[in-house]
């Protein structure tokens, strides 16, 4: 099972719509966490589903892509794939 945390991160990634992204701090403030940005990123971590949870949609707050478990060209593809402009 998942922590309450990571539930609600989980829900909040989820409703990002293909072609767009938010920031671990967006999520964080969206799920009323605001200083949980490493958190969240932890618990984008441990996503069992990175389909389901598109965690891929999730960058830095300096727009950098972040990491991901698929790698980082992995998740530049998806993101160009789904028409987003992050480089």
């Amino acid at each position: 099972g998942f922590t309450d945390f990571q539930r609600r991160v989980y829900e909040e990634t989820r409703a990002i719509p293909p072609g767009e992204v938010r920031t671990y701090g967006e999520i964080a403030r969206a799920i009323g966490n605001p200083g949980a940005s490493r958190a969240v990123g932890n618990a984008l971590g441990r996503n069992p589903a990175c389909i389901v949870i598109p965690c891929h949609r999730v960058v830095g707050a300096n727009g950098e892509l972040g990491g991901f478990t698929g790698g980082l060209r992995w998740k530049r593809a998806l993101l160009r794939l789904e028409g987003s402009d992050t480089p």
